[in-house]
Parts: C-alpha cells; structure tokens; sequence
C-alpha cells in the first residue's frame, strides 16, 4: 500500500531524530561547569562514572599590552603590573574596549585536588596567536606570537595544553591579534578535560566531521550531474551547489578533519573558505527556492539577492582578512532576510497549493535552526558540537529526496500536458478538415446565389419558373450562410492566440481588418477569402491595401510575412 507522502516524511524525521539522540550519546562526553567568582577553579577528583569535562565559568586577569617576557625572551612575572579582569566564556579584549589589534596576557590559577590522572586544558576557538606558560615554563605555542603585528599569524584549530602534574598551576596565556574584529582572546567554551577521554573525542569528531561532510558533498555532486545527466530542471543545479558549499563549509568551521589532513594550513586561507562558503551558500539556496517555485518573486529581487552574496565573495577575496571579518555581521542580516524571503516564498505555495509545498516548510525550520546555530557561533556566543553537521545531512536529505518526488510529479504534469496537447492537435485538425470542405462548399455557395438572382428576375418576366423552386434556394442558402458562420467562428477559435497579439500590436484595426488579417495569416487566397466574406475578389484586393497602410508598412514589407511575424 502506497504511504502518504506527509506520514512517510514523519517517519523519516523520526528516525532521523533517533539516529541524532544515538550519536549525541555516542559522541559527547559527561561534563558540568565549575563556576567561580574570580581567577581561581578548582579541579575536583575525576569520576568516569559522573564526569571527565569540566566547564570553566570564571574571570580572567587581562594585561593590556603586557608580557610576562622580557625583550630577550626571559621570564618576568613582576612585568604584569596594571591589571583588568575579562569574564569566561567571552573573553575577548575588545569587549573591554581596547582596539581590536594588539597584545595583552589573560591569567587565571587552577587548583588540582586529583593528580592521579592528567587532565588537559582545552579552548574551543582562539582568535589570534596564543603561547601558554604555567607556573613560570612554557608549554605550548599556537600560531607565531609577536608584539609586531606584522608578525603575528593566528593558528587553527582550538588549543589543548596538557596541565603539568602540580597541584597549583600559574596559567598565562600571551596572545597578539591582527586578524579579528573581536580582538584577541577565547571567545568560546572552555574546559578542563581527562586527557584520555579528551584525546578520545578529539579522533571521534575527526571520523564524524569527515563522514558527515563526505556524504553531504557526495548528495551535492549527485544532484550536479543529475542536472547534467537526467533531470534538466534548475533545482537540481542550485541544490547540488549549495550542498557543496555547506559541506565545505563544515570542514572550516569545525576545523578537527580539515586541519588533520592540512596541519599546516594558513589561518587565513581557513577564514576566506569559511566566508566564501557561507556567502557562495546563501547565494544557492535563495535560487533553489526561487527554482523550486517560480515567478514569485520580482526579477530585481532575484538579482539583488544574487549579487550580493557575489559581492561578498569578492571583497573577502580582494581585502586583507581583518577588513573581511567586519563583513560578517552585514551577512548575519543578509542571511536572516535570505531564511525570511525562503519561509515567505514556502507560504506563498501553501497557499496556492502547490505540491509538497508543506513538506518544504516543515525541512526549512530545521535549515533555520542550523543557519541559527551558525550564527551563533561566528558571533562567538555558543559553540555546539554536532547540531550543524547533523541538521545539514538531515535537511540535505530530506529535501534531496522532495526534489525527486517533485520531479517525478513534474514529469507526470508533463505527460498529461503532452498528451493534452496531442488531443487538441487532432482537434484542430479535425476543425481545418472541415474548413477545408466548408471553403469547397462555398464554391457552389456564391454559384447559387447567382443562380437565384436570375431566376428573381425571370420570374416576373417567365410564368414557367417555379415561386417553390426559389424559396427552396433561399434556404438552402441561409443555411449555407450558417455553415459560413460556424467557419468563422472555428477559424477563430483556433486562432485566438494570434488574434489576441494582432489586437495589442495594431489596436487600430477593426473587427473586419482583424478577421481578414486571420485568414491572411492562414495562408488563405484572395479569392478564398473574398468567399468567406461573401464579397468580390477586387474587394478583398483593396481591403489588402487598407490593412497596409493602417499598419504603416513600408512598400518593401510584405504583409503576410509581416503577419506571421506577430
């Protein structure tokens, strides 16, 4: 029994729904957050059967263009005398109103009560170059630190520093920043992780990221080439490319797959993908819905949200990457008007009952929830960790399998239409089989009315003629003249298209001029036409001469080319 098309996308949102709580479970570790007043956090026992993450909420110490370094390099904590405090998890100077690029050094203590398992400290996202020192030894650099910003050159992905085996530990963390609107800092979650339960998850995310983004760029090239290949409608096209771009896109924002296979990729390379992928993808996804339903919106909305994404790309290509950030929040915007035009343009086929227009609608609320999430997370006000690649292979999914079922009922529109069409062919050759016979008939027609006005005149004249013998004429002809009637309202009909273009072109002509032209236009002689109208074949000549000038042709402009031609 064939399902429901409503109840059979239920169903699949259901499992896929299913499929997402399995991974969450799978994937994401057991962790809480240890709140704190001031720079200090203190690391209770791990328990694996409780918690192996915990998440910081606490203030930073920030120096404003201050290291603990001196200019040879040597450690010197009395260097950091003006101090300001930064609260976790938006810790980024400018929020304190410093300028975006610079220096400065974020300090906070951790107090260790368990040291019977290594634990690593873990930032989710770093803007700018970090170098971290602890308790006076210096642990890690990410990226090239510089006081000269010409130097300084941000690193990806987030950071992870394995934490010393001490009970009290002195974390400095000196970054310089020349890339970023936000200015320097971890504008994102922070947290202390069991190392081996961390390092665990960092290589599941890379399998998961890269499976995720594998099948949805594998969905985008199929919908490509079945655009080339099979199905030649434009949502295919626009489809496939979004796709690509979203899969690509996943690789730079969640950074774990891109940065395993290219460690040495330049930070700013990463940010001009994220940016062009996510304006080349909001671009594709406004044409496939404008694809999908046609002729709703105005031709210079089309364009308008067409260009700008391209603008767009072009300024992040052209201007240095710190210029490109601040473009960011002018397509946040951009990209809220793209979901509203998206929902409204949904509506408007609801409305007009086009078909699975309600499918549709309910696939864009999970696309709105992903595009949400995005933002978010360019915003630097949450980072979550599977809600974009999972909700992406859902809508990529769901709305790959709409676009055959749409296809499918398009081509069964068409079907129906061809052979709509074929019926009305037979028709219309049917109707000029019988203009053909009619035009014949009338021949006799003009013949016999000839006829009668002798007979008329030699009635009065000739007793042998018979009074019956005419009035029998007569109504042979007046059904005639109704045959004649049924012709041109036939020939009418069958050209009602070209009768309606001749009248917006030429609105001078008159009823007469109009039906002479059709039969002109019909490829009809003189003196087929002169029968028609029941007139002489020099009247018909000089009814030609009438349409000519009333047109205003030129004397080298032939007219039923002319006609044709309308």
């Amino acid at each position: 029994m064939k399902l429901d098309v409503h109840n059979s996308l239920l169903f699949k949102i259901l499992v896929i729904g299913c499929i997402f709580l399995f991974l969450k479970s799978t994937l994401s570790t057991r962790g809480r957050i240890a709140v704190s007043e001031n720079e200090f956090v203190t690391v209770p026992s791990w328990d694996s059967s409780k918690t192996n993450r915990l998440g910081l909420k606490m203030k930073f110490l920030f120096y404003w263009k201050q290291w603990p370094l001196t200019n040879h390099g040597v450690y010197d904590k009395g260097l950091l005398t003006k101090v300001d405090t930064i609260n976790s998890t938006s810790a980024v100077w400018k929020h304190k109103g410093y300028p975006p690029k610079g220096f400065g050094t974020y300090r906070f203590f951790i107090n260790q009560e368990d040291l019977n398992k290594e634990a690593v400290l873990n930032f989710s996202r770093v803007l700018g170059a970090c170098e971290v020192w602890i308790n006076g030894k210096k642990q890690i650099t990410h990226g090239n630190v510089s006081k000269s910003l010409d130097n300084s050159k941000d690193a990806i992905p987030g950071l992870t520093v394995d934490l010393p085996e001490e009970t009290l530990l002195d974390v400095m963390l000196l970054v310089s920043n020349s890339n970023s609107r936000m200015g320097g800092g971890f504008p994102l979650e922070n947290t202390i992780e069991e190392k081996e339960s961390s390092y665990l998850m960092k290589q599941r995310k890379f399998a998961f990221e890269g499976l995720v983004t594998f099948i949805i760029l594998i969905f985008g090239v199929y919908q490509i080439f079945s655009y080339f290949s099979v199905h030649k409608q434009k949502y295919f096209l626009y489809f496939g490319l979004f796709c690509v771009f979203g899969g690509i896109r996943q690789l730079f924002v969640g950074e774990a797959f891109i940065y395993r296979l290219f460690p040495e990729v330049p930070f700013e390379v990463i940010q001009r993908l994220r940016y062009i992928c996510f304006y080349g993808g909001l671009g594709f996804i406004f044409l496939y819905h404008n694809a999908l339903f046609p002729k709703y919106y105005h031709k210079r909305i089309v364009q308008l949200f067409t260009v700008i994404p391209a603008l767009g790309i072009i300024y992040v290509l052209i201007t240095p990457i710190f210029y490109g950030t601040y473009s960011a929040p002018v397509f946040h915007f951009f990209g809220f008007l793209n979901i509203v035009a998206g929902y409204w343009i949904i509506i408007k086929a609801i409305k007009d009952k086009k078909p699975f227009a309600k499918s549709i609608i309910l696939n864009a609320i999970v696309l709105s929830v992903i595009f949400t999430n995005d933002m978010l997370s360019a915003m630097m006000l949450r980072k979550t960790a599977f809600i974009a690649n999972i909700g992406l292979l859902a809508y990529v999914f769901f709305q790959m399998y709409l676009n055959y079922k749409i296809a499918k009922e398009k081509e069964k529109e068409l079907r129906n239409m061809t052979k709509e069409v074929q019926s009305m062919n037979q028709q219309m050759q049917i109707k000029e089989a019988e203009i053909s016979k009619l035009l014949h008939e009338s021949y006799h027609h003009l013949k016999s009315k000839r006829d009668l006005a002798d007979n008329l005149r030699k009635a009065s004249q000739d007793n042998s003629i018979s009074v019956d013998k005419i009035v029998k004429g007569l109504r042979s002809e007046l059904l005639e003249d109704n045959q004649l009637n049924v012709i041109r309202n036939d020939i009418e009909m069958l050209h009602y298209d070209f009768i309606q273009r001749l009248k917006a072109k030429a609105p001078q002509l008159s009823k007469t001029d109009i039906e002479t032209c059709t039969y002109m236009y019909m490829g009809l002689s003189r003196k087929e036409i002169a029968r028609l109208r029941h007139i002489s074949v020099e009247a018909a000549r000089k009814s030609r001469y009438r349409l000519r000038k009333k047109l205003e042709l030129d004397a080298d402009v032939d007219l039923e080319n002319y006609l044709k031609g309308v």
